[in-house]
């Protein structure tokens, strides 16, 4: 019988050595082994913050590329808005002036007709000629009264499209846009009756020019 320690060992038991260079591998798989599992994770959180970063450049570059859009369109509208205005201001300036020389033309025509009156009754003209200048002067003073009713109407909707066109953006485009056009017509209309109103003054009471 062999006694432990004087001959072969009593199992396959390693050396101390083989032990320590045993343990020393395993450590360093370990940490080869963490050193690679920080790597995917460092790769992971990168190629996630890489999407985001992709995504948000995307997201900004489509905003900034609609905004640009929108920002053009607002400006071509105030643009648009701003001749409208102009033109509307200068339009409502012209009816104004048309009106007053409506109203002067009217004051002018009843004094001569009341001058002429006179100068046929002085020189004993017949009746009929005292007929015709009182029919002149209801037709004139009829004319002109709805000539100056008409332009009147006109300048109160200009004013109030223009109150409108000021603050357009509160307003819906198309409910302004057909505001507009009945404008237009109101006045287009108003302006028709005082070309009739200018033929008729120019005819005169005599119907001659005179």
């Amino acid at each position: 019988m062999t006694v432990a320690g004087t001959g072969d060992p009593v199992g396959p038991f390693p050396s101390p050595d083989e032990t320590v260079v045993s343990g020393a591998a395993t450590e360093a798989l370990a940490i080869e082994s963490r050193k690679r599992r920080r790597l995917r994770s460092i790769a992971l959180v990168l190629a996630v913050l890489l999407v985001g970063v992709s995504a948000l450049a995307t997201f900004f570059w489509v905003r900034g590329d609609r905004w640009a859009a929108y920002a053009a369109g607002v400006e071509s509208d105030a643009g648009e808005i701003g001749e409208d205005l102009a033109q509307l201001r200068a339009e409502h300036e012209g009816t104004v002036a048309e009106l007053t020389t409506v109203q002067e033309q009217l004051a002018a025509s009843q004094q001569r007709v009341t001058e002429l009156a006179a100068e046929k009754a002085e020189v004993g003209d017949d009746r009929e000629a005292q007929r015709q200048l009182v029919d002149y002067q209801e037709r004139i003073s009829a004319a002109a009264g709805s000539v100056a009713t008409s332009l009147n109407e006109c300048i109160n909707r200009q004013q109030e499209l223009l109150g409108y066109l000021d603050n357009a953006a509160a307003y819906d485009p198309a409910d302004v846009t057909r505001f507009r056009q009945q404008v237009d017509a109101l006045c287009a209309s108003a302006s028709t009756a005082n070309d009739s109103l200018q033929q008729e003054l120019a005819r005169g009471a005599t119907g001659t020019g005179g």
